[in-house]
């Protein structure tokens, strides 16, 4: 399955988690923890305070693969 394929997938769309596509295309689905999104809003609340400070949570990532 190419990303391309995933985003025309309507039963994929509105999820309540992540998706991710292995080297060899197949849907892999792991949501993430309560703690681990706990303590990511956590550290994204410390980082908004800083002057500059801002955060990306959960972003996707192109890999060669």
């Amino acid at each position: 399955m190419l990303w391309a394929e995933v985003l025309a997938d309507r039963s994929l769309k509105d999820l309540p988690y992540k998706i991710e596509l292995d080297k060899w295309g197949n849907v892999i689905m792991s949501p993430a923890s309560n703690r681990h999104g706990r303590l990511q809003s956590v550290l994204a609340a410390l980082l908004e305070k800083l002057p500059r400070g801002r955060t990306l949570m959960e972003c996707s990532v192109a890999t060669p693969e």
